[in-house]
């Protein structure tokens, strides 16, 4: 049960945003009392913080399993832009504000994330696409990393992207492409390119590790 509420819990916040969706909506539409909720959570703010801590489970372990298998950090890349497009299609921009500004404590746990698995992940793909001839070999890996890191949260930011104006998967594209176009030698603008033009491929190769998911 506590899982039956968790996910539609989620389901609700990303079509709808946190702020608007209550534990009578939740309730409603599964069928079941407040109070059953109340069984399980203790509150709103315990289900918010108990579903961005599933999120980032189920997230980590993908992008550690793109890093792992993908033929190069390019690929990792384009195969992670993917990922976010598949997350980010249904997602009402208004449920990561509403995070940040009346939940401290679930968005406290999405800086702890951000600053520890998911800076670590991009500096190693650099490091490695430096390696590998990909990314030019002047790159400084921590500052650009960091760089990149910021560049998801601004793209993310609706003072700075307003979402009547901006959509923010286009935008999250758009910085991620900027990025790369930054960084990658002569022969990695190549393998980008090839990559970008066949992205069909790309999202069938995701969707075969997507769905290695649910053995998480």
């Amino acid at each position: 049960m506590r899982e039956r509420i968790l996910e539609k819990a989620q389901e609700l916040f990303f079509r709808f945003g946190v702020k608007s969706v209550t534990m009578d909506d939740i309730a409603r539409e599964l069928g079941i009392s407040k109070k059953t909720i109340y069984q399980h959570f203790e509150d709103k703010n315990s289900m918010v913080c108990a579903g961005v801590k599933h999120h980032f489970e189920c997230d980590h372990f993908i992008a550690e399993k793109i890093h792992n298998e993908a033929p190069n950090p390019i690929a990792e890349a384009v195969m992670g832009a993917e990922m976010m497009r598949q997350t980010m299609s249904g997602l009402n921009p208004s449920a990561i504000f509403d995070i940040k500004k009346y939940y401290p404590q679930a968005w406290d746990m999405f800086s702890q994330y951000k600053k520890e698995f998911v800076l670590d992940l991009i500096r190693r793909n650099i490091k490695k696409g430096i390696e590998m001839g990909l990314y030019r070999s002047n790159v400084n890996a921590e500052v650009i990393a960091r760089l990149r890191l910021e560049q998801v949260e601004m793209g993310l930011d609706p003072y700075i992207f307003p979402v009547g104006q901006f959509n923010p998967l286009d935008t999250q594209l758009e910085l991620l492409d900027h990025f790369l176009r930054g960084i990658v030698t002569p022969e990695g603008l190549e393998l980008y390119e090839e990559y970008t033009k066949t992205q069909l491929s790309v999202s069938i190769s995701l969707s075969a590790l997507l769905n290695t998911k649910s053995t998480y």
